[in-house]
């Protein structure tokens, strides 16, 4: 019996340390918005090892385009030395998109959709 007790002890512990680490590393939510066309919160900031996830609230498509061949202006699209160029593809109304930071420094992304509106966002991704 002391056995199973300090086994469900240790199960517990385990769990509970998960948890905790399941809360460090929360999800951040970015919201696309249509009018006016913009990511919100924006810019952000998160630590290295941390989700962004993108809703889109409005009622037309949008991306999250961090590749600065597509973008209309090479300024529109950077990524920190080592990072990984992403893209979402296009999301419809009500459809979410997420992508893990693993590379500390500035991201700056688009909307290929709302180019001309001037949709675009940062993230601050600390150590």
């Amino acid at each position: 019996m002391h056995r199973l007790r300090c086994v469900s002890g240790f199960a517990f512990a385990l769990v509970l340390l998960a948890a905790i680490a399941a809360l460090a590393q929360e999800s951040q939510i970015v919201m696309m918005i249509d009018a006016p066309a913009k990511y919100r919160p924006n810019p952000l900031k998160i630590k290295v090892g941390q989700t962004v996830k993108w809703i889109n609230t409005g009622e037309t498509v949008h991306t999250v385009t961090a590749d600065p061949s597509q973008a209309p202006d090479p300024t529109w699209a950077s990524l920190p030395k080592g990072a990984e160029m992403f893209d979402s593809g296009y999301m419809n109304a009500g459809d979410t998109w997420s992508y893990t930071f693993k590379v500390p420094g500035v991201y700056r992304y688009f909307c290929l959709t709302h180019e001309e509106e001037g949709m675009k966002g940062e993230i601050d991704v600390e150590k």
